[in-house]
This record gives C-alpha cells, sequence and structure tokens, in this order.
C-alpha cells in the first residue's frame, strides 16, 4: 500500500465503558457506542459488569478516546417512533456540547433533528440504511452525510464502483463479526417470537433465527409454485434454518483497501472483553502490516484467523463480498458460538510489592491447565507458578468472581499488564461451546 494513501481506520465496538477501554488497548482508532434508548444493540447487563453507557458516562467515554488519539462515533441508529423523538433532542443537545467525532444514524428523521439540534456532528449513515448503490450513496452525500457505512450485502467490487464515482464520500464497511439474515439487520421475527417483549429494531433482538427449532421434517411449497418443493431436516443438534455464519474478510483487506473503504468496522456490542481483545488485536496486525507494504504469507493469513478462533464464533464467511453466499454462509452443527481457547481470567489493575498482579476469574481453570496470556503486545504462555487467594492460600482451582495473585512472565509489558487478560487452550481442531464473552 502507499505510504501517500491514509491508512483505514480500525472500528471497534465497545457496549459498554469497560468494554471501551479494552477496545482501545487493543487497537482501535474508533470507538462506536452509545446510550440503550437510542441504539439498535443494547448489551444484556450481567453481574460483575460495569455500568451501561449513561448520559453521565459519555462525556469520560468520549474524553477517553480522545485520550487514547482514537475518535468517538455515537450511535442513535433505532429506527424512531414519534415517542422516541421526544428522548433523542436533549441527547443530541448534549452530544453537541460533547463533541464526539460523529454520530451514526439510520432514521432520516433523527438525522433530520441532528442537523438542527447537533449542528457540528458530523454524521456517518447506518448500515439499517441499507445502502446498496451509487445513486442511494450521492442522495446521502447530498443531504450532507459524511460517510456511509454500507450494507452487508455490497459485494467488493460495487464498493469500488461507489468509490470511484464518489471519491469525496467516506466508505465503511463491516469485516468481522455476526451476520443477521435480514437486510442489514432489519428483521421483526423476535418482536413476534418472544410476545413483543423484545424489540428488535431498538435493542432488543432475542436472537430468535438462532433458536433450535424441532420438526423432524417439514415440507412446504408455495401455491403458486406446486412442484417446487422446500425440505427442511432435523438432525440430533436441531434444525437451524437461519443460522448464518460469522463474517470474517479478513483475508480481503488488501481487495477493501483498493476499493477505497476508509473504515474497517468489526461487529459486537453485545460481545466481551475477550472478544474485543482478541478481534482487535488481529485487524490491528494485519492493517498495520498491510501498511507498512509488507507481503503477507499464506501461512501468517492461517495463523491470524486460527487466532480469531480463540474467541466464540459460528465458523466464518466472506457473505456478500464476492457474490451471494449459497449454503456454505450458513451452520448447521449448532447455534451457539464455539471456541478454540476458554477466556478465564481478566487482570484487576493491581500489584503487590512481590511482582505479583491480581486476576479476577471469570471461567472455572486450575493450575495444571494449558493457559497463556492475552495482552496488546502480544499472547505470551503463562508458566506453571503458584497461584494465591486474597488470604495468602495457595489454590489449585480459580472460580468465576474468584480474586487471586499470580506472578506474570517477565516478558509482558508492565505498562500493559492492567489489560492482559487469561485464557485456556482447549482442542483446536473442536472448539468449545463458549459463553465465556457473556461472562466478561
Amino acid at each position: 500500500m502507499p505510504s501517500s494513501v491514509t491508512p483505514p481506520e480500525l472500528l471497534l465496538p465497545a457496549g459498554d465503558p469497560v468494554k471501551l477501554r479494552y477496545a482501545l488497548a487493543y487497537g482501535a482508532d474508533a470507538v462506536y457506542f452509545g446510550l440503550a434508548m437510542a441504539s439498535l444493540r443494547t448489551p444484556k447487563v450481567k453481574p460483575g459488569q460495569g455500568p451501561q453507557f449513561t448520559p453521565a458516562n459519555l462525556p469520560q467515554a468520549i474524553s477517553d478516546c480522545h485520550a487514547q488519539g482514537a475518535k468517538a462515533y455515537v450511535t442513535l441508529n433505532i429506527f424512531a417512533a414519534n415517542h422516541d423523538l421526544k428522548r433523542i433532542i436533549p441527547h443530541l443537545e448534549q452530544l453537541e456540547d460533547l463533541r464526539p467525532d460523529a454520530l451514526i444514524i439510520s432514521d432520516p428523521g433523527i438525522i433530520r433533528l441532528a442537523k438542527r439540534h447537533a449542528p457540528y456532528l458530523p454524521i456517518h449513515l447506518s448500515t439499517q440504511a441499507n445502502t446498496l448503490n451509487v445513486s442511494a450513496c450521492a442522495f446521502w452525500q447530498d443531504l450532507g452525510i459524511e460517510r456511509v457505512i454500507l450494507a452487508r450485502e455490497v459485494p467488493v467490487r460495487e464498493m469500488a464502483q461507489i468509490h470511484d464515482e464518489l471519491p469525496d464520500l467516506e466508505l465503511e464497511c463491516f469485516v468481522h463479526g455476526s451476520l443477521c439474515v435480514a437486510y442489514s439487520g432489519r428483521c421483526v421475527i423476535s418482536d413476534y417470537l418472544t410476545d413483543n417483549s423484545k424489540n428488535s429494531n431498538k435493542g432488543m433482538c432475542g436472537n430468535s433465527c438462532r433458536w433450535e427449532y424441532e420438526n423432524a421434517t417439514l415440507q412446504v411449497n408455495e401455491t403458486s409454485r406446486p412442484d417446487t418443493v422446500y425440505t427442511f431436516e432435523e438432525d440430533a443438534h436441531g434444525s437451524y434454518m437461519l443460522n448464518s455464519k460469522d463474517l470474517c474478510l479478513l483475508r480481503f483487506l488488501p481487495e477493501l483497501m483498493d476499493a477505497g473503504i476508509c473504515s474497517f468496522k468489526v461487529e459486537g456490542r453485545t460481545k466481551g472483553i475477550h472478544y474485543v481483545a482478541t478481534v482487535g488485536q488481529v485487524y490491528r496486525q494485519a492493517i498495520d502490516t498491510l501498511c507498512a507494504g509488507r507481503s503477507v504469507s499464506t501461512e501468517q493469513w492461517d495463523l491470524w484467523e486460527s487466532a480469531l478462533k480463540q474467541s466464540a464464533n459460528r465458523g466464518f464467511t466472506e457473505g456478500f463480498l464476492h457474490g451471494k453466499p449459497g449454503s456454505n454462509g450458513y451452520t448447521y452443527e449448532t447455534s451457539k458460538s464455539r471456541s478454540i481457547a476458554t477466556f478465564v481470567a481478566a487482570a484487576t489493575g493491581l500489584s503487590d510489592d512481590q511482582g505479583r498482579v491480581q486476576l479476577e476469574g471469570r471461567n472455572p481453570f486450575s493450575t495444571t491447565d494449558a493457559l497463556e496470556w492475552l495482552t496488546p503486545n502480544g499472547i505470551i504462555p503463562m508458566p506453571a507458578s503458584p497461584i494465591v487467594d486474597i488470604d495468602g492460600r495457595h489454590v489449585e482451582q480459580v472460580h468465576p468472581n474468584h480474586l487471586v495473585w499470580v506472578t506474570p512472565p517477565p516478558t509482558i509489558d508492565q505498562a500493559m499488564v492492567r489489560w492482559s487478560l487469561v485464557r485456556r487452550i482447549e482442542d483446536r481442531q473442536a472448539g468449545v461451546a463458549s459463553t465465556a464473552d457473556g461472562l466478561s
């Protein structure tokens, strides 16, 4: 990549202030986040987790980004009803004072309000606006939109066409994370299957598409096509009719750079710190390597992809990047995410006069497990060493929420220990069903 070309931005998700700080530590050039009442993704609050984003902590979140030289993008991407607009106006007025680097909006009505109540803030058009073509992009650019987050369904050749015809319009695309089977997330399945308790377009998607539906064999046909029969079958695991694999465009980053994409976005505001750290680190390394003009071997791509599998995933697909994904874009074994590692502990930021650091257990582990440190500077094997609880007793087992002391390897950068995680290496072939991200 020529040095005169601006490197693409790595845009990581944050579902709460803690995840935001991990995103910054693991390489984000920008972080996107927002209040639950205005966001299309609302993380579930679990015991031990910090608060979600609120009007009170938004100033610190934006300040944290700017202190690290990163940009802060605030999401207001719900599909709003009339009663939602009254709540959004004071939020926009606060944001105008806080000066994040951009607002991410999908609803034209909210865009109109933003231009009135936060006129100095750039607007990025959310992927939920389903922007697919150059004419639509030009329409939004004429209305003052500075960046369009393209629909996931846009193939790379058409991304390049849009950039060629509208070179002054910034283009962003998703490169990694969960895929919705509805058009860029416009889905109401969970509205119907959860007694309307989960409004999928206001941050409460119930992931009904990934439920395990039981029906040994179901055959249906549409009345005007009586000779065409669609068969849904169930195996030992159930039926997963709408269960997409996860998007992974790691190997196609060079193509996306050539197509004029200025920001590589990672999905996952509802996911945990292990996911953010793992994915952020891999894409950071890949972008930096490509921007330095270094060639990447097949072996290196394989290593990076293997590293991504350390975090929970449903298998990987390139989605619509080169056309329709077909049957290979779905996973038929399970709706649960699986990984080849389990996130077991996180550093708390405390250390003692013996050089030990404090860890908080997130999943059970023992001193005999094969463990490794995930740090912002790389992955380091965790040698066998004593683990001591806060009362000074040696322990063999650590459980969730337990606080223990360990001696980190001398190769760990002490400035990065605070953001280090510990994980257990599992069967690299089979993987394990993982709830680790949910515990983070």
